[in-house]
């Protein structure tokens, strides 16, 4: 059985829809269990909620507070897995429409080739453009060599040139955080997402922690969905600092001291060169060269953010 875990937040007809995408692109014969978790809507959202129990395989659960991306999921996981025991799961954005039967292909995958620990179908944006799928952990080299030649090197996982061609299982770095499929075991065994993290860079743990288990984490180019995404055009500087907050965190946590403050000083160098596009970027160089503390997260007030919690 697949567990789908979906958050919610003030984007209940985001959700509706995901859903009826699932039931339209699943076969029949695939089992699968949607796990909703409102991530503290406003009243009017939540109540909306109420039209999913029109669907048996839709179970909803609700908080109190906004978990964010990382709370809400992990609430979703713990909730489902303690009456039933998953072989897959599948972290969905709610703004997301499958396109191909997404369920089905990469479970098949995962059990055929258990070397497989993480995927992510191909993703596509809201007029059909093709996305990327995979992103590029924050290393030393790949800072300062350039993803050129980090390839050449052979120093972490890069796609094929080009990806948009590619039609095979391919690894990767790391995989959006708009839809990964894990293999429900590995997932529970090394912890799932770190709540830690509040808005970003829990993709990045995520399949950091999976390359370590001596799984593969792949982008599946034949299981297709669309991203709707986020529609602010520019972050607040909370939103940006959340972002700094999250990366001092992953590398004191997942590098050395030495690789982890190099790499830290390399994008505090960078937002000072950025900083001729706006006094913020000095701001967010300063911060992050005073260490970023976790104490500084937007999350006790996360209730009240106005942006989407969409990866």
């Amino acid at each position: 059985m697949i567990l789908v875990v979906l958050v919610n937040y003030n984007s209940t007809g985001h959700t509706l829809a995901c859903v009826a995408s699932l039931r339209a692109h699943t076969r029949p014969g695939t089992a699968y269990q949607v796990m909703v978790v409102d991530n503290a809507s406003a009243p009017a959202e939540r109540d909306a909620l109420q039209a999913l129990a029109a669907y048996p395989e839709v179970e909803v659960c609700y908080s109190a507070l906004n978990l964010g991306f990382a709370g809400g999921n992990m609430l979703g996981f713990r909730t489902a897995t303690a009456t039933r025991r998953p072989t897959h799961v599948f972290l969905l954005n709610n703004d997301t429409l499958l396109r191909t039967d997404c369920l089905t292909e990469l479970a098949d995958l995962l059990t055929t080739r258990p070397e497989i620990g993480l995927a992510a179908p191909q993703m596509f944006g809201p007029e059909g453009q093709w996305l990327e799928s995979y992103g590029f952990f924050p290393t030393l080299g790949d800072k300062l060599l350039g993803r050129a030649l980090c390839r050449a090197l052979g120093l972490g996982y890069h796609p094929p040139r080009p990806a948009r061609a590619a039609r095979q299982p391919y690894p990767a770095d790391m995989v959006t955080g708009a839809a990964m499929f894990a293999d429900a075991a590995l997932f529970a065994r090394i912890g799932g997402l770190d709540e830690r993290y509040f808005l970003y860079c829990e993709e990045e743990d995520l399949a950091w922690r999976v390359w370590q288990a001596g799984r593969q984490v792949v982008v599946v180019p034949t299981s297709e969905f669309v991203h709707l995404g986020g529609r602010s055009s520019q972050p607040s500087f909370g939103l940006l600092r959340e972002f700094y907050i999250s990366l001092a965190y992953f590398l004191r946590k997942n590098f050395n001291p030495v690789h982890a403050e190099a790499v830290r000083w390399l994008f505090v160098v960078k937002l000072v060169f950025r900083a001729r596009r706006g006094r913020q970027y000095l701001r967010l160089a300063r911060f992050l060269a005073q260490g970023a503390p976790m104490a500084a997260s937007i999350r006790p007030t996360a209730a009240s953010l106005p942006e989407s919690l969409s990866k």
